[in-house]
């Protein structure tokens, strides 16, 4: 499809909700954490080894993230700085990686490092321009995961072919469905086949009001009243499938941590690839909706704790010992008094 000429900046943040602002808050696990059993997928990865590259409004230097942000760079094409105006990448880099310090909240991969690209300007729009670029930087950087909390209506050819060159390099895009409704189809770069596109749901396992629906939805998570990092040092609760995408990128990172850890450990590794990934998240994902893959929510909802434990990370293989048998006794037969009497007699004299 052709990119939209009427629009030099097309792409906006899916309308979403800030529906509460806390200044202090000691380290809670948000209900997406509680009810995905994340605790337990901790037990085996909590994400380290691995690189997310978020593109979005840009960096933050909230506290809940010092030590998780790996680096920055901005790439809109007219506000150069590269401070997060929207608090709106603040919010995704927390759900997928706030540290694990008791303050504030945790993120699905609490040990992963983040890269933050500002792709979007401070009012929250882009062009393809910058778009393109940023992708183009994730395929020179090569991060494992890219999340875009992102949409447009209209795609580009441009566009496409980076997308397609990042699926090609073994680098999951995940995507937002975006936030217009069931009635609605799923933006770019969500529609493209490539893409782990995301819709969202809420605490009750409803699919939310907002969320875009079509033929291109792969998965659901969490994405109504999400708390997660925010301006200045705060925590906010926000709704929208920008804060689903960011826990399905969060999980996709735990999933490839396991995996390096396998081949670390016994060489072997069967999550490499995109459609790799897309397998395993289909495998363990529970059917919600219609039977199979529906247009609001994917392939349903993950049981990550299966996802994450599935094919435990084993030591290397060594050949098992030969079982020594079993000593078997004859049975005992039981014997009659005069040939108990014989056989003591016999005992004695001998």
């Amino acid at each position: 499809m052709k990119k939209d000429k009427k629009n030099k900046r097309p792409f906006k943040l899916p309308p979403y909700t800030v529906t509460k602002v806390i200044s202090t808050l000691s380290q809670t696990q948000d209900w997406g954490i509680k009810q995905n059993n994340l605790p337990e997928a901790w037990k085996t990865t909590r994400g380290e080894n691995t690189v997310v590259m978020i593109l979005d409004t840009g960096h933050s230097n909230h506290i809940d993230l010092k030590g998780g942000i790996l680096d920055d760079k901005c790439i809109t094409t007219i506000d150069k700085n590269i401070e997060d105006a929207q608090f709106h990448s603040t919010h995704c880099q927390g759900i997928i990686g706030a540290r694990d310090n008791d303050l504030g909240v945790i993120g699905v991969a609490p040990e992963c490092k983040i890269i933050t690209v500002k792709v979007l300007g401070d009012d929250g729009s882009g062009s393809f321009e910058a778009i393109i670029k940023g992708l183009e930087y994730a395929a020179k950087i090569k991060p494992d995961v890219v999340s875009m909390s992102l949409g447009a209506p209209a795609g580009s050819t441009e566009m496409h072919n980076a997308i397609k060159k990042l699926y090609d390099l073994n680098i999951p895009c995940v995507c937002a469905a975006g936030n217009e409704g069931p009635d609605s189809p799923v933006n770019y770069p969500g529609k493209y086949p490539e893409c782990i596109t995301v819709a969202a749901y809420d605490k009750n396992q409803n699919i939310a009001y907002f969320s875009s629906a079509g033929k291109e939805v792969f998965i659901a998570a969490p994405g109504v009243d999400i708390y997660s990092t925010y301006g200045n040092n705060s925590y906010a609760k926000l709704s929208g499938t920008s804060m689903a995408t960011p826990f399905i990128a969060g999980i996709v990172a735990l999933l490839i941590s396991k995996h390096k850890k396998q081949e670390a450990a016994t060489g072997k590794n069967d999550c490499k690839t995109v459609e790799d990934i897309k397998t395993h998240l289909k495998k363990y994902a529970y059917d919600k909706g219609k039977v199979g893959q529906d247009n609001n929510w994917g392939w349903g909802v993950l049981d990550v704790q299966k996802l994450i434990e599935a094919d435990e990370v084993n030591q290397p293989n060594t050949p098992m010992p030969t079982p020594t048998p079993p000593v078997v006794e004859p049975p005992k037969t039981s014997k009659s008094f005069w040939q108990r009497m014989r056989d003591f007699w016999k005992n004695l004299w001998n």
